[in-house]
């Protein structure tokens, strides 16, 4: 058989995957205008309109040309389409032909040894890690060609028959394609119960440097910010499925580098390019973009830390839950509330105050994806027992807990241990002496305290109590779309919470506005917001006064709350299925009002994909930049006029990172 028969398994679809569907078209007109051929009688090179063309069997991805054109070129493509549509011979046609099978009893006979030796041992490594998440494949045949689809991480590949492992056809970049090849053929042979042979200590997790990262971590955090510089050059309006899935694919890997931190990072970006792809209005480029600087910034941070922070900067896989001691936990329950994340994870969070630490802790009810159907909203609230004798989130709420045996994490999060033996109490009187320590009753503190939370080392906050002197009643932003509630501690200082109006959201903006319209006496308020995202803090339950008791009322899940106010009602209906503008941010100072304007441009170039910065818009930077050093932050500044000199990706993703940290610094205090 000649090796160009080995073209004859690589349809439009394969070629077009391996460039793009605009350049195979051009080829294929020029395969019909007779542009294509051998270059001699003997068959070595081809000319290709006009240019030399060398291929051989190892496919396209071998193919070189000497035109200028990077990659492959529609010259390499339309000798691919010549050669597989050659007249051959009726021996090479009882070979190449056969049963369409065929080209999977090939996957299934590789020498696997072979293979992973081929691959390498990050791509080995990479692989495992993959396995170990799941090993689901769907495999469909399609003529010569067994198309690989692989719902973990929402990719596939191709593997064309007669060409080898080499010639496996993916959108997948270079960096990650070995691995995800090696990973699809694995799948393959598990789905019909064979294993390969993987190499000895393959699985072996990798041993860090004594005074920073591995080898490996250091290569897969440079895979990263690759990424990160196709995304912001190709230009995030531009953004495709393809990228979100090789964020989907980085983040199980930074899970197997022992990254936790950067993995929870990745698959918050990746969740927002899913919704930016699908024209969804919960999501923006200005917020990738700031995702984007984020995870950039951690992973210079990563790069340089020293041990001690090196390890905070790494973040937990999996909590360590140490004894709480022998004294039962004595807890007051805040309240309960469901969250659902970019990525895909929901759940409910039910919040308790330790009065011995001073601190919120919480226990919560959680999935990773929305495979178990039954696990929804009103199943976390009423069913189960989250320990021994306290029953459900919902019972929970209704009596203050004694929790023997109980095992807290770092973090404040309670163990669902089925050790934990509950007993109830009464809630606090509301003249008992502990509701003295309780939360934040001067905003003031509230600053300093989210002040010194602000960055990457420190575990983000995501739930605060608030103990308000007085309240006012909500007001509908409609200009926002969003519910302000201002809530005023003992000096009168005011303190802004937000519901963005959402349908979602519809239960906890009804129940708050009805709580307040009826006069409820709120003595404390559970206020949230998802970690390491900017933004207001979201009331979500409410400790109110009623009958001389304390009632929980979790805004999320209380049946009780009365009808959405008309005004509410008709604004709702007006939203229909229309984009929601984003929040203006309230600006505390002209320098804030600076850095947030300069992120708007860097939002907006990314956007674009323009790989210059107009003359204008130069020009505007600069005039912001001479700003910047007159009210005296110098290094945005600094790193502003860095970026107008540079205009490319990690100059703009640093200055994105130190504008939005400076903004939350100054929100915070």
């Amino acid at each position: 058989m000649s090796w160009h028969a080995v073209y004859r398994s690589f349809d439009d679809d394969s070629l077009a995957t391996l460039a793009n569907a605009g350049l195979l078209r051009r080829a294929l007109k020029d395969v019909e205008a007779g542009k294509v051929g051998w270059q001699d009688d003997v068959g070595g090179a081809l000319v290709a309109d006009g240019q030399r063309v060398l291929l051989d069997a190892g496919g396209p991805q071998k193919g070189r040309c000497d035109c200028p054109a990077p990659g492959i070129c529609k010259h390499i493509l339309a000798a691919a389409v010549w050669l597989r549509e050659l007249p051959q011979d009726v021996e090479q046609d009882s070979e190449q032909e056969g049963s369409p099978a065929g080209v999977q009893e090939e996957v299934l006979a590789l020498d696997s040894a072979a293979v992973c030796k081929q691959a390498g041992k990050p791509a080995v490594r990479q692989a495992l890690a993959w396995l170990a998440e799941g090993d689901q494949a769907d495999v469909t045949i399609v003529n010569a060609r067994l198309q690989i689809e692989l719902p973990l991480l929402k990719l596939g590949c191709s593997y064309l028959r007669g060409a080898g492992v080499d010639a496996m056809v993916s959108d997948t970049p270079a960096a990650l394609r070995k691995a995800l090849h090696l990973y699809a053929l694995a799948c393959v042979w598990r789905k019909h119960g064979r294993e390969f042979a993987w190499p000895d200590g393959a699985a072996a997790a990798p041993v860090a440097a004594a005074q920073g990262m591995s080898t490996s971590e250091l290569v897969f955090l440079a895979q990263v910010r690759r990424l990160l510089g196709e995304l912001y050059d190709n230009g995030l309006s531009h953004a495709s499925a393809i990228a979100a899935g090789q964020l989907r694919a980085l983040t199980m890997s930074a899970r197997s580098e022992n990254l936790p931190r950067l993995a929870a990072l990745l698959r918050g970006l990746g969740g927002t390019l899913d919704l930016l792809v699908r024209r969804d209005y919960h999501a923006s480029e200005r917020q990738a973009f700031e995702e984007m600087a984020a995870i950039s910034a951690l992973c210079a941070a990563l790069e340089h830390a020293p041990g001690p922070l090196l390890q905070r900067l790494r973040g937990q896989a999996r909590r360590s839950f140490d004894a709480a001691g022998d004294a039962p936990l004595e807890l007051l329950p805040l309240g309960a509330y469901w969250w659902e994340t970019r990525g895909g994870a929901h759940g409910l969070t039910l919040s308790f105050w330790q009065h011995a630490e001073g601190r919120i802790v919480q226990a919560v009810l959680a999935r990773p994806d929305a495979s178990d159907h039954s696990f929804t909203r009103e199943s976390a609230w009423d069913a189960g027992s989250l320990w021994a004798g306290a029953g459900s989130a919902r019972h929970m709420c209704e009596a203050s807990w004694q929790l023997a045996g109980a095992s807290l994490a770092d973090d404040g999060r309670l163990a669902m241990d089925s050790r934990i033996r509950a007993s109830a109490a009464p809630l606090w009187a509301l003249d008992d002496a502990r509701w003295q320590s309780l939360g934040f009753s001067d905003w003031t503190a509230l600053a300093a305290f989210m002040s010194g939370n602000v960055g990457l080392a420190p575990e983000p906050i995501d739930c605060v109590l608030l103990r308000p002197a007085a309240v006012a009643r909500p007001q509908l932003d409609e200009v926002a779309q969003r519910l302000d509630w201002q809530v005023f501690d003992a000096s009168g200082a005011a303190l802004d919470l937000q519901i963005p109006a959402l349908p979602a959201l519809r239960p906890r903006i009804t129940r708050l506005q009805a709580a307040v319209a009826d006069g409820a006496d709120i003595r404390a308020v559970l206020a949230s917001r998802a970690r390491g995202e900017a933004g207001g803090w979201q009331p979500v339950a409410l400790l109110i006064a009623k009958n001389a008791k304390l009632r929980v009322v979790s805004l999320d899940f209380e049946i009780d709350a009365g009808k959405l106010p008309s005004a509410l009602a008709r604004f709702f209906k007006s939203l229909g299925g229309t984009s929601l503008a984003p929040s203006a941010p309230q600006q505390a100072s002209a320098a804030s009002r600076v850095l947030a304007q300069v992120l708007d441009l860097l939002a907006l170039q990314a956007r674009s994909g323009r790989p210059r910065l107009e003359a204008e818009l130069a020009g505007e930077l600069a005039r912001h930049g001479a700003t910047l050093r007159a009210l005296g932050l110098d290094l945005p500044a600094g790193l502003l006029a860095a970026y107008v000199s540079a205009p490319r990706a990690p100059e703009a993703l640093r200055l994105a990172y130190v504008c939005t940290t400076c903004i939350a610094l100054e929100a915070a205090g």
